[in-house]
């Protein structure tokens, strides 16, 4: 009976750890969605490449249509990894990671 607990113990806890499917390594830190860019400026360094645009930001009516409101601004980050693994490709809006993914 207890061994049977135990087990259920760690698949529970197994169960509720986060996990970071998309995730950067740098150093012994993980960089994750919701990071600020300079925690990521601290922990990895310059990027390789770096970009800025402007995208339009849109609210929809009652009816349906949708009209721009506005623009936001995002900065793109691209790091080069070590041999046999894909550029990580950063996206940041006001200052925050919202968008971490690798190119293929």
């Amino acid at each position: 009976m207890k061994q049977a607990l135990r087990v259920c113990s760690v698949l529970i806890a197994a169960a509720v750890t986060p996990a970071f499917a998309d995730s950067l390594r740098c150093g012994s830190s993980l960089i994750k969605e919701g990071d600020t860019a300079g925690y990521v400026m601290e922990k990895c360094g310059e990027p390789g490449s770096k970009q800025t645009f402007s995208e339009p930001v849109y609210a929809r009516r009652e009816n349906g249509t949708s009209y721009e409101i506005g623009t936001t601004t995002k900065d793109v980050w691209r790091y080069r990894r070590s041999s046999g693994q894909f550029p990580a490709v950063l996206t940041f809006e006001k200052g925050v990671l919202r968008k971490l993914e690798f190119e293929k």
